[in-house]
């Protein structure tokens, strides 16, 4: 099942340049790639530290191929090699210092930039709408180098044992957000956002809904996360990841995919993956405030 977005009664695109006549937001392949994704990693996040980074690494590499493919990304082969070196560079870190927090990262992404212009230069004569390309290679850049702070979270907690614990319920939660909200837009996608885009604010509070009910089965027996606080913090990662799918929503809005092939295959992919990823490091500085 898929919701069409149907091109302006104009004929002209709303940015005046790409065709909105293909453009699709696939809900139900994007449901599916939340339960897989969101199973996956609260999986690896109870069994142990390399059990989770390796679930992070392979959420990181089909979120570089759903984003660089899926967008048609301009420099596409040295956008890859650029976000897989930012992927693997954030993956190192967070495991070798990880009592850094999140500002060992900050060094990845200061590395990533000076990387992301010389990918530019290396285009040659292919170098055109550079600037399309230098900011989508960014926002690959910042996916999957937000992503490791699950690594960090689960550090963060692991002294009261109950790290893979908190990381399992704040993926549950988050994953079951996206999940709740791909169905009511299924069904009734209203009040949408924006007419042209079939996303709804009924789903966004159903996603906060569900994220506080899965926050209240699983994080409110932790000893950090009583007295409502594990509700608290599943509701807001509900809310927030929903937000998060709904701005995906008008990525995919703003660039439309041909009419078969990887490109259109890998569109649910980008949106389930890339607010599981912009989502953690939201996620570990709630529980640390929580926590404080």
């Amino acid at each position: 099942m898929a919701c069409v977005i149907e091109q302006a009664p104009d004929g002209h695109p709303p940015d005046g340049d790409l065709p909105q006549d293909n453009v699709e937001l696939n809900h139900l392949g994007s449901l599916v790639v939340a339960v897989l994704a969101g199973a996956g990693l609260a999986w690896a996040a109870r069994t142990s530290a390399l059990a989770l980074l390796i679930a992070v690494a392979v959420v990181q590499a089909l979120l570089v191929l759903a984003w660089v493919f899926g967008t048609r990304l301009p420099g596409a082969k040295g956008a890859v090699v650029v976000a897989a070196l930012a992927a693997g560079g954030a993956d190192v870190t967070v495991s070798i210092w990880p009592h850094g927090r999140l500002g060992t990262l900050l060094i990845v992404f200061g590395l990533s930039l000076p990387v992301m212009f010389v990918h530019q230069l290396m285009r040659g004569a292919a170098r055109l709408r550079i600037v399309e390309s230098l900011g989508a290679v960014a926002m690959a850049v910042v996916g999957v180098v937000a992503l490791p702070a699950l690594l960090q979270l689960r550090h963060e907690f692991s002294t009261s044992s109950t790290g893979g614990k908190v990381v399992s319920g704040v993926v549950a939660a988050a994953a079951g957000a996206l999940i709740v909200g791909y169905l009511v837009d299924l069904v009734m996608p209203a009040p949408r956002f924006d007419p042209a885009v079939a996303r709804g604010l009924l789903a966004v509070v159903a996603s906060a809904g569900l994220g506080g009910s899965v926050g209240h089965l699983m994080l409110e027996n932790q000893a950090n996360f009583l007295a409502g606080r594990g509700t608290f913090v599943g509701a807001a990662v509900g809310a927030l990841v929903a937000f998060f799918a709904v701005a995906t929503a008008f990525i995919e809005y703003a660039t439309p995919v041909p009419e078969a092939g990887f490109a259109r295959r890998v569109r649910p992919v980008l949106s389930a993956l890339l607010p599981l990823s912009l989502l953690a490091p939201v996620a570990f500085l709630l529980c640390l405030a929580i926590r404080a």
